[in-house]
């Protein structure tokens, strides 16, 4: 993705131009979506910290043990496609 911005009806890339376009290429541009406000990301942060508080610690301690075993499952069929010990 090439980020451009327009400047007095000239639309004007930020970044590098990949190698591969050509002079006369098409080019679809659609518009950036708007970034938050810092109040929205302040109140999304505060509502995520409310949330996450209401999470009793038993689930935490859960949560660790299912991705544990998940990731113990997957070392162990990585080994067997490789014919590792």
């Amino acid at each position: 993705m090439v980020r451009a911005i327009l400047e007095d009806g000239v639309i004007r890339p930020l970044d590098t131009l990949p190698a591969h376009w050509t002079e006369g290429q098409e080019l679809v541009i659609d518009e950036a979506a708007d970034a938050p406000s810092p109040e929205e990301l302040e109140t999304w942060s505060r509502e995520v910290d409310a949330l996450s508080r209401a999470i009793p610690p038993d689930e935490f301690e859960r949560l660790e043990a299912a991705l544990a075993e998940a990731d113990r499952e997957a070392k162990a069929y990585v080994r067997r496609q490789m014919d590792l010990p």
